[in-house]
């Protein structure tokens, strides 16, 4: 993973490398019994690989009546198998009241995790985590031009320093940019970032292949004639909506 981390360009300032015990988990959040057997069986080791705060690099908090954004972690999480990684991140962050850059790694691959932290209105003691943006599974020895495109984007000193939040969302603007990119099958010109909310399109183009996938399978199981056709009109519908989708990147 260092080939990773030196990609990222952090300052040394920032540098943690401490390891949290799943016991910490564990013992400190109200978790069922089911989520206390993932974290035991899924996760080999939880690193705290950075804390960027404003002790150690020049950014600014920033507090809204929604969200604190006081710092970013970077975490890595040591798996034993890539199963239940939805879960794993959700537990993850909402236990640590901080917006977090998940690294999670098996072997020689890895896979980035980002959330929007919000505010828990009915308890200031926990936090709100929705829209996960997940990457696939990179090798870390890839050099294909999407993870290129990653590593490069990724450098710190390519993210906004206006506040944490606004990097945190730059980081998270720049994994969905990926996963448009691999989408689409072409890099795409990050001018887009600005232009578009790659979020909300990504999200879209990923509901609507879903869609896709099951009309394909239903129709290689129907055998009437006029619902294949019902079936055809729709997946053309759908492939135009994509269509009409990637044109705006």
């Amino acid at each position: 993973m260092n080939r990773f981390y030196l990609k990222l360009n952090i300052p040394k300032s920032c540098i943690v490398d401490n390891t949290i015990f799943k016991k910490a988990f564990i013992e400190n959040i109200d978790l069922s019994s089911s989520d206390k057997k993932i974290i035991n069986e899924h996760i080999k080791k939880v690193i705290w690989r950075y804390c960027l705060k404003p002790d150690t690099i020049n950014i600014s908090v920033y507090k809204s009546a929604e969200r604190d954004y006081l710092e970013i972690e970077i975490i890595e999480v040591q798996l034993n198998e890539s199963t239940k990684i939805k879960r794993i991140a959700e537990i993850i962050m909402r236990a640590i009241p901080y917006p977090i850059l998940l690294v999670f790694s098996i072997n020689d691959k890895f896979q980035l995790v980002t959330g929007d932290m919000r505010k828990n209105l009915s308890d200031s003691a926990k936090v709100t985590v929705e829209d996960f943006s997940f990457t696939d599974w990179i090798d870390i020895n890839a050099n294909d031009e999407f993870v290129q495109k990653l590593f490069e984007e990724l450098n710190i000193n390519k993210l906004s320093f206006s506040n944490f939040y606004e990097m945190y969302k730059d980081i998270t603007s720049k994994i969905n940019f990926y996963n448009l990119s691999k989408s689409k099958g072409e890099v795409i010109n990050t001018e887009v970032l600005s232009k578009v909310d790659t979020q909300e399109v990504y999200t879209k183009i990923k509901s609507i292949e879903d869609k896709i996938l099951q009309l394909q399978n239903k129709v290689k199981k129907t055998i009437d004639v006029a619902e294949r056709v019902e079936i055809s009109v729709e997946l053309n519908k759908l492939r135009k909506e994509k269509e009409d989708l990637y044109s705006k990147i």
